[in-house]
């Protein structure tokens, strides 16, 4: 057993973060020249860093944990909690991402007062800056900080006080020095860090365990779903095997996510990390091909790593009662000095790289949608710059109180998902239907907030003692029934309040219009333009279908391959390349299909 780090484990670790200090510290002064530089990076980045940041920021240090304990308490199939998320990451590739590079905002929050107008406008600016930069990033944090905690806890023995106050320090400094320059050029270094340090773990665990064929053959004996371990999809027979409800059961639960979670998140149309990276991407194609990057190694490149190592901990550790220890734990188990080193630094490279995200995300919504635009409007760049760094120290501090109250990283990531869901159908919307207006966005926040939090206390039961005691039995309903009964009530409410309230001004409506030209039902809108509609909405929908089919299909098809069930994998992979071929057409027709303004 290995799991001691060594002098030469400690000089990888040392030289990571030197690396990464460094590169703050080279930024600082870039950074500070403006708010634009220091969020989205003046602008002009190319699609394959932009598209790489993206890449890194979405695999924190809680990625490979939660994905494990995922698998080995649902089988792999428990991972449509987040595949279903690739529909709309697509949509976003081929619909929404030339779209936001048009808008030219700093972030997404400021998009409100582009396209709503009035006093409601104003309102649902400052809502959503301080709902973005407080609830949903920190608590984004602080289920990253989670999964650090536990690392350290395998690895060091440190205890959780000590855990999160060292990752939140480092991170924080990092973040604060290089602002969003240094986020994406360090990004890439992480990248790369991350993914050969989780792909040398999966190789030395198979090579372990006797191979792929050894690993799929042992791992359903030793877990107790058996077979339904390695299934990819769940059968409508696993409830009964459950001994659950039809709808407590695992079909169920996947109808809702591919039918319904993808629309209805926050992120529907992008959400607050991926949008910076396409506004700071240098123009709308290289919008467009960085979502597209960040797709197709997001879903296609990066789970099975993951996922194989997951099934390796079945076989090492059968009876480890909280599934997401096993990922440290099997680090800990296998590493050889030197490499255990390696992976330490992958696992600081993603903790980072999603930190510092979020972090300069949380700062640009507080003082570019809220203190600049309310508060203090004409003061100096670097003023600006300054309050920002100082409310990244502040955001980071909120953050490390949440994960201290917290141990399991996927009911964080649950309650945010039910949290914020009802939502996203009202920003997918916005751009393509003239009606929507700044109250159908505050309505549904609202609702879906309220449901969400009223469902997750009565989960936990509720004892009231005045006026009189009360003791209500917890509410046995799992995370798809909430989700779903939470995007149903939300949306009655938005749709309720979108049409008793007035639409917005026709005058703003136009100016958007001109600016960003959408696709989609602006019908007197666009007539009032002047300027030409946007062409090709039918063929850029049969793109979406297209590439959502390809970059599925390409995860599913080398996963049979893996699990040696070469003929499926084959045929995946065969659906795979029709798919690709259809994305790589409309991509070169992009540029004509954008209209006369589009660079894209």
């Amino acid at each position: 057993m290995s799991g001691v780090l060594s002098a030469l484990d400690w000089t990888v670790i040392a030289a990571y973060l030197v690396f990464s200090l460094a590169v703050g510290v080279l930024f600082t002064r870039r950074a500070g020249r403006s708010m634009a530089e220091y969020f989205i990076s003046g602008r002009n980045l190319p699609w394959w860093i932009a598209g790489t940041s993206m890449v890194a920021t979405s695999f924190a240090s809680d990625t490979p944990l939660v994905v494990t304990g995922w698998v080995r308490s649902g089988g792999i199939a428990e991972n449509w909690l987040w595949w279903s998320f690739a529909a709309g990451g697509m949509l976003s590739v081929f619909l929404l991402a030339r779209l936001w590079r048009r808008a030219e905002v700093l972030t997404d929050v400021e998009l409100t007062e582009l396209r709503y107008s009035g006093r409601s406008a104003a309102v649902l600016r400052a809502f959503r800056g301080v709902y973005l930069a407080g609830p949903i990033n920190c608590i984004t944090l602080a289920w990253v900080m989670v999964a650090m905690v536990k690392l350290m806890q395998v690895l060091f023995g440190v205890h959780p006080v000590v855990a999160v106050a060292v990752c939140a320090g480092v991170a924080t400094l990092y973040a604060v020095l290089s602002g969003y320059w240094g986020v994406v050029v360090t990004d890439l270094v992480q990248f790369v860090v991350a993914m050969v340090g989780a792909i040398v773990l999966a190789a030395v665990v198979v090579g372990r365990l006797g191979g792929l064929g050894a690993l799929a053959s042992k791992a359903p004996q030793a877990s107790v779903l058996g077979e339904r371990l390695l299934a990819f999809f769940p059968r409508t027979g696993d409830a009964a095997a459950e001994a659950v409800p039809f709808w407590h059961g695992p079909f169920f639960a996947f109808v809702v996510l591919i039918t319904m979670q993808w629309w209805a998140n926050k992120n529907a149309d992008g959400g607050g990390v991926i949008v910076q990276r396409m506004l700071s991407a240098r123009d709308e194609r290289h919008a467009l091909l960085a979502t597209l990057w960040f797709n197709i190694a997001h879903y296609a490149l990066r789970p099975w790593p993951w996922i194989l190592v997951a099934l390796g901990s079945v076989v090492v550790f059968p009876d480890l009662a909280d599934g997401e220890m096993a990922y440290p734990a099997m680090i800990k188990e296998f590493l050889p000095s030197g490499v255990l080193g390696l992976v330490v630094a992958s696992f600081l490279a993603a903790f980072m790289s999603t930190v510092d995200t979020h972090l300069n995300l949380s700062s640009a919504y507080l003082v570019n949608d809220v203190y600049r635009r309310f508060a203090v409007r004409s003061a100096s760049e670097r003023h600006y710059v300054l309050v920002s760094r100082l409310a990244s120290v502040a955001f980071m501090g909120i953050a490390a109180g949440i994960a201290l109250a917290f141990d399991s990283i996927s009911e964080l990531f649950k309650f945010l998902l039910a949290f914020s869901s009802g939502v996203g159908l009202v920003y997918i919307l916005r751009w393509f239907w003239w009606r929507i207006n700044a109250w159908s966005e505050i309505a549904a926040m609202l609702a879906s907030s309220v449901i969400a939090g009223v469902l997750y206390v009565l989960k936990s039961g509720v004892a009231l003692s005045w006026p009189w005691p009360i003791r209500l039995a917890p509410l046995a309903w799992p995370y798809p029934v909430i989700l779903l009964v939470t995007v149903a009530g939300s949306t009655v409410v938005w749709l309720a309040v979108t049409f008793m309230t007035k639409p917005v001004s026709e005058e703003r409506l136009v100016a958007f219009y001109r600016k960003v030209r959408p696709y989609g039902f602006w019908g007197p809108i666009a007539a009032q333009s002047g300027v030409a509609p946007a062409r090709g909405l039918g063929r850029m929908l049969f793109a979406w279908v297209a590439g959502t089919v390809m970059v599925l299909a390409a995860m599913l098809g080398v996963g049979k391959l893996l699990l040696g069930e070469p003929w499926s994998g084959g045929a995946y992979l065969a659906a795979a390349a029709v798919g690709a071929v259809v994305v790589a057409h409309e991509i070169r027709s992009a540029r004509r299909l954008s209209g006369p303004r589009g660079s894209g």
